[in-house]
């Protein structure tokens, strides 16, 4: 007998309210468990001490604290929740920031949404997803 799938509990953070609903509907539809939605950095990190999600899908420029401010955060304070940042921004520097500060991926607003939710599965996995 097969094993069930391994459940991914995830918190989504976006200061847009559209996309934030666009991309939780993304990660829903191919099995992932929402736990919780943020429009910033300070709610993210309520809902990640609050309910230990495996991964956190954060936006790297928000109100308060930023996506890397976060993944510095989770880091720091929550390692057995990855980091995994989305952003319109992706030029190499931005990037390195973002994973020097801890988080374990980074992948483009303009991607696929299969790509997205590829991301927070490798994260989920340890796995590292970069845009180049």
């Amino acid at each position: 007998m097969e094993a069930p799938p391994r459940e991914i509990r995830v918190v989504a953070a976006d200061d847009h309210p559209a996309y934030l609903r666009a991309t939780t509907e993304t990660l829903e539809r191919a099995g992932l468990i929402v736990v919780a939605v943020s429009s910033d950095g300070e709610g993210v990190l309520d809902f990640v001490r609050a309910l230990a999600p495996d991964v956190a899908l954060v936006d790297l420029r928000m109100p308060g604290l930023s996506g890397a401010d976060v993944a510095r955060a989770v880091c720091a304070r929550y390692p057995d929740t990855r980091v995994v940042i989305l952003s319109a921004y992706h030029d190499r520097e931005i990037v390195q920031l973002a994973m020097a500060a801890g988080a374990t991926g980074y992948v483009s607003k303009d991607s696929p949404p299969e790509e997205i939710v590829r991301a927070v599965f490798r994260a989920a996995d340890g796995e590292a997803t970069l845009p180049y």
